[in-house]
């Protein structure tokens, strides 16, 4: 790659000059700097990463397949899948979306398999594919990457930025792009910084007797916490409770379960396409039509066995209680059980893919046309740094092309 800056010295200080400086080797630093590469090749920019190698966490993502977008083009269905970020990505996601990121990695020579959940991969199976891709088109322009390059402070001087490295080594650019998730020197932007809580997490509850079920999924259950509902399937596991309706709750009620310790109630609601009165219904047909039968050996709603047994036993009812000699006060006890399951939530427990998290700078301080800060001039925000965050799926991946890209086509222009 070559080396684009140009020195020049103040009485002081020797300074490296660039057109654009990047702080943030990620999904969205690089895919900015790939499309300034092809688009504007003279435009001298540097990518600054503090790791030892860039894209580290593209490398991992989806489990080192790297799950690059969703197969979703209706975007204001995409945008659903962001608890934070939501409205202000209807505008960059009709501009740079699912579509046009399965167009650029396809025209870039990367073959891409749709699975059955929509989630889109590189046919290979392999995120080092969609690495090669990017150091190979910033290889084109006068784009350097310079990595173990920690960004100790940020200064806006009057034609553009000064950056100091950890090093204390300054340089210059006429542009900055800010895309990474952390470092001291944000708080020196003027911009307001959301606090960063983790946003995709499993639960941990202190009821054995649940607990006792691990291993058991419910494919479509209903889930409320907070004021937040979802739904989807459910694993019960040896420590609490698991699974995608969990884990998009977690996502939505993120800041506001932080705030509780990690410590609210939740309820489940196992039979979310039944009501009360038809789920009533259908136990006293069971009754009329097998009343010698046990209620604990058979469930008319297909709920896995040994569930169904602790739902009828907190219900108060006993396992060889037969339906037909079952009274009617105990059956709305079981509904009240099918339909409101109480659970005791006592903390968190880490998701593979908790490097996730919320928080970060405020979106109405940002020009989402743009991605230029609306307090600073010639400062553009992008990826990870911007409080934007998604389910599982590939939408985290979508907002930092998206945001990346659309920052590199301004900042490119003059």
């Amino acid at each position: 790659m070559r080396s684009g800056g140009s020195v020049y010295q103040t009485e002081h200080k020797i300074f490296m000059q660039y057109d654009v400086i990047i702080i943030g080797g990620g999904a969205a630093g690089m895919f900015a700097a790939a499309v300034i590469a092809e688009e504007a090749p003279d435009v001298k920019t540097l990518v600054l990463e503090k790791g030892r190698v860039p894209l580290a966490k593209v490398r991992i993502s989806g489990g080192g397949r790297c799950n690059l977008t969703h197969r979703c083009f209706d975007i204001r269905e995409f945008v659903k899948n962001y608890p934070r970020g939501e409205r202000e990505l209807i505008g960059p996601f009709n501009r740079f979306g699912p579509a046009e990121t399965i167009q650029w990695f396809e025209a870039h020579g990367v073959p891409l398999v749709t699975l059955d959940d929509g989630c889109i991969f590189p046919r290979s199976d392999s995120s080092d594919d969609i690495i090669d891709v990017f150091m190979q088109t910033v290889a084109r322009g006068a784009v350097e990457v310079r990595t173990e390059s920690e960004v100790q402070a940020v200064e806006k001087n009057a034609g553009g930025f000064n950056v100091t490295l950890r090093t204390g080594k300054t340089l210059y650019c006429k542009k900055l792009l800010v895309a990474t998730g952390g470092g001291a020197f944000i708080e020196g932007l003027e911009h307001t910084v959301e606090p960063c809580v983790p946003s995709l997490f499993t639960f941990t509850v202190n009821d054995d007797e649940l607990t006792a079920l691990a291993g058991i999924t419910v494919e479509h259950v209903a889930v409320s916490a907070a004021g937040f509902k979802t739904d989807g399937a459910l694993l019960i596991t040896h420590s609490g409770i698991s699974g995608p309706a969990v884990l998009t709750l977690s996502s939505f009620g993120a800041r506001i379960f932080a705030a509780q310790h990690y410590r609210f109630e939740m309820t489940v609601n196992w039979l979310p396409a039944a009501s009360g009165e038809s789920a009533f219904k259908m136990l006293e047909e069971a009754r009329a039509a097998s009343p010698k039968k046990q209620i604990g050996t058979w469930s008319p709603f297909g709920i896995p066995a040994r569930l169904w047994k602790l739902l009828a036993a907190r219900a108060g009812i006993a396992e060889t209680q037969e339906w037909g000699t079952c009274p009617s006060k105990n059956f709305r006890r079981l509904i009240e059980q099918l339909c409101r399951f109480p659970v005791s939530i006592a903390g968190k427990n880490p998701h593979r893919e908790e490097f996730v998290t919320c928080g970060g700078i405020r979106l109405k301080e940002i020009n989402f046309k743009t991605m230029e800060s609306r307090l600073q001039s010639g400062l553009y925000l992008a990826g990870e740094v911007l409080d934007i965050d998604a389910l599982t799926g590939g939408f985290n991946l979508q907002a930092a092309w998206t945001t990346g890209w659309i920052a590199a086509q301004n900042m490119i222009k003059r």
